[in-house]
């Protein structure tokens, strides 16, 4: 007996030494690849500086204060020229980027395609194309010609796209020009952005806290006032979170309003819970103008993906002036948020309200189990394709909790799930949560069409047009916050798993009541409580939003709902 326990433990040890020995030669090799892409990136930004300072200063400052709306009409009228936006918009995308860590990548080729433009406009046949000569900014995770999409692994660095997708076709034909790409946590499946190839992205309002992710980059770029416009994907909050962090405004509509086919994903082969692209803007007034395009011309993409509906603009659902049922909550009852955002919900109702809506309490349903189901199935194979990945990477500090849950088989998760819930029951859900075997993953399935379901079936009973609620559990923590409360997702993440649409409206900021509610209300009953007021202590200042969601195929009455708001707010 004692020689096969003998025998197993040098088994071990040597697959442990192997292990190791492996790990060592793959870092020695990307740390090289790393180094490298730095330098391309000095050198990127560098040419983008040398363009930009072909602009006059003064002519640059004064596009540069144009809004979107300014921006595209002067375009159309010829006041301004493609490629002075596009120099401009190199020159802000800098200084955003000096200040946040937030491009990865300056699409050089950009002026090019703004002279191309400039040419074909003098031309008396030419039709302006309805975004014509507008910037665009793009997730590092969308496909470009050219260039690559890395997800923030090194061992996919220098293997460019060969094709744009069929969505970046589709934005160049109504005129927008992409300029950058913008950084991403490693793997996509985080809150937060950091990743071992591009370092760590910045908020632009506190750079000791995280921009929010996985559009990350989007959203420090554009609350930076980089950009005026960008592209995100969102599998579980990752258009809305960093929204909410920074103070913009986005959406992410239901799967099957844009074209897949071609894209990428974090986790390929999960159907339920699938990404989708959304825009990110500095105001809702640009999210309806893009999306209003880009929509009304939506057959472009339904024609090259037919698994992509043609379902045009709903001009008169956004601009009904009948009264909207909204149902709305403060506590999801799973993860209570922070006193700044439960306020900013109920001003947002008290809006709402005085515009003649009726808003009503709502309650979702098992919260829990939507946790549960929710990593199950977007971790379908127990976060091995992940896992894998990461093993023959860099693997970003920032993630170490993820990646740590993922190495402990789940068998083994399952055992410990029982006795850690005695004292921490939420991490006992989460230990529970990834799936053992074919058998329950169909079960999931299941679950979660029933999930869909009921709570559609809720929203009918009080004939519910939209849903009002927070956009996550805090505003913007410290870098390495979101990989300790990986489950601090179930606001955004429950719109996924439901497929709906959703979106994100800045409200407010913290104050110096809301500090005093947490340090003397908000609850300390389990360790991610105790991380999340630890986290939000200091936040004074830190935007706020709130989240507005409707069913698949309702998004401009989500976006009604989110415009509102804004304008309850700001008065424009």
């Amino acid at each position: 007996m004692l020689f096969y326990v003998v025998l197993l433990l040098l088994g071990a040890g040597a697959y442990y030494y192997h292990f190791r020995i492996n790990r060592k030669k793959i870092i020695e090799r990307l740390d090289k690849v790393v180094q490298r892409k730095r330098d391309d990136l000095l050198k990127n930004v560098d040419e983008a500086r040398r363009i930009s300072d072909k602009l006059d200063t003064k002519r640059r400052d004064y596009i540069g204060n144009l809004d979107f709306e300014q921006l595209k009409e002067e375009l159309q009228n010829g006041s301004v020229t493609c490629v002075e936006a596009v120099r401009t918009y190199f020159h802000k995308a800098i200084l955003a980027h000096e200040k946040t860590n937030a491009v990865t990548c300056f699409i050089l080729e950009a002026e090019k395609q703004a002279e191309e433009l400039d040419e074909k406009a003098k031309l008396a046949s030419f039709v302006k194309p309805p975004m014509f000569g507008i910037p665009l900014s793009l997730k590092e995770c969308l496909k470009v010609k050219g260039y690559d999409t890395t997800r923030g692994f090194v061992q996919d660095a220098y293997r460019p796209s060969t094709e744009d997708s069929i969505q970046i076709e589709h934005y160049k034909k109504l005129g927008l020009i992409p300029f950058c790409q913008t950084n991403v946590p490693q793997s996509l499946l985080s809150y937060n952005c950091s990743n071992p190839l591009f370092g760590t992205t910045t908020n632009p309002f506190d750079s000791t806290r995280t921009c929010g992710g996985s559009s990350g980059g989007e959203g420090a770029l554009i609350g930076a006032k980089g950009s005026l416009i960008g592209i995100g994907t969102d599998v579980g909050g990752s258009v809305r979170i960093p929204c909410h962090f920074t103070g913009i405004a986005g959406i992410k509509p239901s799967k099957m309003r844009f074209a897949h086919r071609g894209g990428g994903a974090s986790v390929p082969g999960k159907p339920l819970i699938d990404a989708n692209d959304g825009p990110m803007a500095q105001d809702v007034k640009t999210n309806v103008e893009f999306l209003r395009n880009v929509w009304g011309d939506i057959d472009f993409q339904s024609d090259r993906d037919p698994y992509c509906p043609p379902v045009h603009w709903n001009e008169s659902l956004y601009s009904s002036e009948k009264k909207l049922r909204i149902g709305y909550y403060i506590d999801d009852g799973w993860f209570t948020p922070t006193p700044a955002l439960q306020r900013a919900v109920l001003e947002s109702k008290k809006h709402l309200e005085n515009a003649g809506h009726t808003v009503i309490l709502f309650h979702p349903p098992r919260l829990t189990d939507v946790i549960q189901l929710y990593f199950r199935a977007v971790c379908l194979d127990g976060g091995q394709y992940v896992l894998n990945k990461l093993l023959k990477d860099i693997i970003e500090p920032t993630i170490h909790f993820q990646v740590t849950l993922w190495m402990v088989p789940t068998w083994v998760q399952r055992i410990f799930s029982y006795p850690v819930s005695l004292v921490f029951p939420r991490m006992g859900v989460l230990m529970k949560s990834l799936t053992r075997d074919t058998f329950e993953l169909r079960e999931a399935y299941a679950d979660i069409e029933a999930y869909r379901e009921e709570y559609v079936g809720l929203m009918m009973k009080d004939n519910l047009d939209v849903i009002l609620c927070p956009a996550s559990i805090m505003p913007a923590p410290q870098h390495d916050i979101p990989s300790k409360v990986v489950s601090g997702v179930s606001y955004t993440c429950l719109y996924n798993l439901l497929d709906f649409g959703a979106g994100v409206v800045p409200v407010t900021t913290v104050n110096k009541s809301d500090e005093e509610k947490l340090i003397n209300e908000y609850p300390e009953t389990d360790k991610w409580y105790q991380i999340t007021k630890k986290a939000t202590i200091g936040s004074i200042g830190m935007p706020i939003g709130v989240q507005v969601a409707a069913p698949p195929f309702r998004e401009e009455a989500v976006l009604r709902t989110m415009r509102e708001i804004e304008i309850a707010i700001t008065g424009k």
